[in-house]
């Protein structure tokens, strides 16, 4: 697939033809664990067409063709100057073809148009996949945002809380920063944002 002539869409309406194919890719792309529900997605999308929740974003990559290659959601955080991207998927038969690079180029473009500090992200842990397929691939997503900058959080413990419909499950946070910042300010950083479901256990360390 020649990547050159995808474009990256913006969800603003319920009515946006791409929304469904969307929320299919969300619904196949992420553990039960880590899902908010849908009807959530629903209501912010529904906000933005009144001209609230301005700070979520809901991205559609597309191929030339107007087919859905990948799904986007993050928000910002203005009084922390941080961008948390919530879900980042591509289908399933275009991963391997620089789509996610794609992807995560723009949001770090939508970051420094912003003038923020940092992205932050959560990720599974692989030590905890239920099968070696499952760690293998969270390893993957690790180095993936290894290589476009971001850094593991090392000593915390973070508990991600998705909804009182799934149980709270531990998780990684990665941090990419765009001003010069150390494993305390990362995690203070990551306590602001996500306040007591982050602890510190040990040495805190970006690595």
């Amino acid at each position: 697939m020649n990547t050159t002539g995808l474009r990256i869409l913006e969800i603003t309406d319920i009515n946006d033809d791409l929304l469904l194919p969307w929320l299919d890719l969300y619904e196949v792309s992420f553990p039960p664990e880590e899902k908010v529900l849908v009807s959530m997605h629903l209501n912010a999308i529904k906000k933005k067409a009144n001209g609230q929740a301005t700070d979520i974003h809901f991205l559609a990559c597309v191929d030339p063709s107007g087919r859905l290659a990948a799904c986007i959601c993050y928000d910002i955080n203005r009084e922390h100057a941080v961008l948390h991207v919530q879900y980042l998927a591509v289908l399933q038969e275009m991963q391997c073809m620089g789509i996610g690079s794609i992807c995560y180029d723009e949001i770090c473009k939508r970051a420094r148009e912003e003038g923020l500090s940092s992205i932050i992200l959560e990720l599974e842990i692989p030590e905890h996949a239920k099968s070696t397929n499952e760690s293998s691939l969270a390893m993957r997503r690790i180095c993936f945002y290894r290589r476009h900058g971001a850094y593991l959080l090392k000593g915390i413990d973070y508990i991600q809380n998705v909804g009182s419909h799934q149980p709270p499950m531990p998780m990684h946070i990665m941090v990419h920063p765009f001003c010069p910042m150390d494993a305390n300010d990362a995690f203070h950083l990551a306590k602001g944002i996500f306040g007591n479901a982050i602890s510190q256990t040990g040495s805190l360390t970006l690595e």
